[in-house]
């Protein structure tokens, strides 16, 4: 056990320090993201207030905290997977197959068990699905048991389809950029073509929280991975780049620092806009920004902006590894924070724990502040007292869940030079 408590403040020699405070940062806001939007039946006024606040519209874009994980996810991947291609110029599709279950199954399976309690009467307690969980394939049925876990669904299966993509497709290409801008491409045409041909969506959206219509954009839109995976793809290129061309792109950020600092600045405030721009998918929401620009533009906004904002964020993660200026140090200092590493140690059982515990939580605490607390103070509590547990929570699910499997796994691990010290959840 002491070595499992150890893990979880201890940073390991040669980790991607950054990477950790950006994890860390994806799971709070997609919990506090949560903790706001699933209170709006009961308290729409007081989290519109909340939402509508200076300086809290970020709440309504808790999404972007998934796009956060996918592209840290296919960058760690990515870069073991590049690395080992790199050294034996093929893969062990066994080894990194049972790997990866040993990471993700043994503590989603008790998440899934614990669930029927905390979600019993839920539309996410759906059992009679729970068997889409186990093969990854719940985003593409509706309705199906721990619906949140779409993106893990879609973080699998785009990992059954890239080892094949990077061993057989990718070195037929002698220009490697040609099947990434395919794949950058497809899924940006494909979500064009849901958002236009199929929903006829209009920007930005006014469809009730909860409701039908809401659902049918979610399940038939949202959580689709052919419409998703532009994340995953963009930490995958950036492994690319790392591992192939790593010289290259050193030479790139450091022989001309002001021209990169300029850059980091440029799309930090690309962060920072995308993820203050709500556009009413999770909020009854009418912006300003939208109110003067055909409806077309703004579509096109919907469909490129998450995309935008991943490769946003891998740029901000090379400059991290790779850029020691005086701009970049004070951000990778503070995303390489000791504070920030144990959360992203227990992002990913935190991730599986969080929605459930809501579900559960607030219509108890809702009956017992009814009389004594203001819907406000209801709602603000909520939300401290679900981060506060759910944390707690998620930590026992690593020492005693996650821990022990990961012991099994390590000795699976591929002998490569490197930093290979963290890998996605």
């Amino acid at each position: 056990m002491n070595r499992y408590i150890q893990r979880l403040f201890v940073r390991p020699e040669g980790n991607y320090k950054a990477i950790d405070g950006i994890r860390a940062i994806a799971v709070i806001w997609v919990i506090i993201f949560h903790a706001w939007v699933f209170q709006f039946p009961n308290f729409g006024e007081t989290t519109e207030l909340i939402f509508n606040f200076p300086f809290t519209n970020w709440m309504a874009k808790g999404g972007l905290g998934v796009d956060l994980f996918f592209v840290i996810s296919g960058f760690l991947i990515g870069t073991i997977l590049f690395k080992e291609f790199k050294k034996t110029n093929t893969l062990n599709f066994k080894k990194f197959y049972v790997r990866r279950f040993l990471r993700l199954m043994p503590v989603y399976i008790f998440s899934m068990i614990i669930g029927a309690y905390f979600l019993e009467g839920t539309p996410d307690g759906n059992w009679g699905t729970a068997w889409t969980n186990l093969l990854y394939i719940n985003n593409y049925v509706r309705d199906s048991y721990m619906g949140w876990t779409w993106s893990l669904a879609i973080e699998e299966q785009f990992y059954i389809v890239i080892p094949f993509l990077i061993a057989f497709i990718f070195p037929l290409f002698k220009n490697k950029f040609i099947p990434f801008g395919a794949l950058a491409f497809t899924t940006i045409a494909l979500s064009y073509h849901y958002s236009v041909n199929i929903f006829d969506f209009e920007v930005p959206f006014s469809s009730v929280p909860f409701s039908d219509e809401k659902a049918d954009w979610f399940w038939g839109y949202y959580v689709l991975t052919h419409l998703r995976y532009g994340g995953l793809l963009s930490g995958v290129i950036g492994a690319y780049i790392n591992v192939f061309h790593q010289e290259k792109l050193v030479a790139f950020l450091n022989k001309n620092v002001l021209r990169s600092n300029i850059i980091f600045l440029t799309l930090l405030a690309v962060i920072y806009m995308i993820s203050n721009i709500a556009m009413g998918q999770f909020s009854l929401y009418s912006s300003p920004i939208f109110d003067y620009i055909p409806n077309n533009v703004a579509r096109i906004y919907e469909i490129i902006h998450r995309d935008l904002f991943s490769y946003a964020v891998l740029f901000i993660i090379l400059c991290c590894i790779h850029l020691d200026s005086k701009v970049v140090r004070p951000v990778n200092s503070f995303l390489s924070s000791k504070f920030f590493y144990p959360i992203a140690q227990v992002s990913y059982s935190a991730y599986l724990f969080h929605e459930m515990f809501m579900f559960w939580f607030f219509p108890i605490f809702n009956e017992f502040g009814a009389d004594i607390l203001s819907d406000l103070q209801i709602v603000v509590l909520n939300g401290l007292i679900s981060l506060v547990v759910i944390v707690f929570v998620a930590t026992l699910m690593y020492l005693f869940v996650e821990q022990p499997f990961q012991d099994i796994k390590e000795r699976l691990r591929f002998k490569s030079k490197g930093p290979l010290k963290v890998e996605a959840a």
